[in-house]
């Protein structure tokens, strides 16, 4: 990891060792049987992926940094001081999952895989100060509430809409049918709208979930939701790209109300 200035002059640079890692049930290859499940040896392994899915994360003075052994899925999240580059902290290694701004140097940190199915919450100090047996696509509203469409790699679908409460209990929304979901955009009315299953869906702050539009279709790659102006939705689906009117208001303000936390620029258009 390296901080540089506009200028490109080098104003820290910090290795980042993955280490040993393991998690049980991890793939592995046995001498003549083939691919088992079985725990993994711990090992330090010869090539490391960035992670997939939110690799980068800055907020306020902090840094979540994800790395992955890309054999295994198996990776863990470092937490750096911005200005410095010292080394806060680490999480254990644990499978891949998705990654959130939770607020000033605060993120939401998901596992998925391998028996695990959970999201923390770590503070600027580096610790884990909160913990729910949930994964997702998780929004965070202004006051801080994560939210989201549950992501678990099982069909048929187990998966619903969470809200993850303070005190590490979840909040039941609607279920969910299907598999492939985009990332979610909350409006300012704290209604969060994705597709899902050939649907167009919003929950609302209630919880309440309302199909906006549907179709017969199930297809695999999708991009994630953006709002725009006048409650228009956006959707990528393979090749095409979809546009709704709806009565959803202006993007949320927070720490991270759609995919990328904006910014990778969801267009909220005046």
């Amino acid at each position: 990891m390296a901080r540089y200035t506009r200028e490109g002059k080098c104003l820290w640079s910090t290795p980042i060792a993955l280490g040993a890692v393991s998690f049980p049930g991890v793939m592995e290859m046995g001498d003549r049987t083939g691919w088992e499940i079985r725990p993994r040896r711990p090992w330090v392994p010869e090539e490391i992926g960035v992670d997939h899915w939110e690799p980068l994360l800055v907020s306020a003075d902090r840094i979540a940094a994800s790395f992955t052994d890309t054999q295994g899925g198996i990776g863990r999240t470092f937490f750096l001081n911005l200005d410095s580059g010292e080394t806060i902290s680490a999480t254990s290694p644990a499978p891949t999952g998705r990654k959130a701004i939770a607020g000033p140097g605060q993120f939401l940190i998901g596992s998925q895989g391998y028996g695990a199915f959970t999201t923390g919450l770590f503070g600027r100090h580096g610790a884990e100060t909160a913990r729910w047996a949930s994964h997702g696509a998780m929004l965070v509203d202004k006051n801080g509430s994560p939210s989201g469409p549950e992501l678990e790699n099982h069909l048929p679908s187990r998966s619903r809409f969470r809200r993850l409460a303070p005190d590490n209990t979840l909040v039941d929304g609607p279920t969910l049918t299907g598999y492939y979901t985009s990332y979610p955009a909350m409006d300012c009315e704290g209604t969060t709208v994705f597709w899902r299953d050939g649907k167009l869906l919003a929950v609302d702050i209630d919880l309440a979930g309302h199909d906006l539009f549907a179709m017969d279709d199930s297809r695999a790659v999708i991009g994630r939701a953006l709002l725009l102006n006048a409650g228009n939705v956006v959707v990528s689906l393979d090749n095409e790209v979809l546009v709704f009117r709806t009565p959803l208001g202006p993007l949320a303000e927070g720490p991270w109300p759609c995919g990328g936390g904006n910014l990778r620029g969801n267009p909220l258009l005046s």
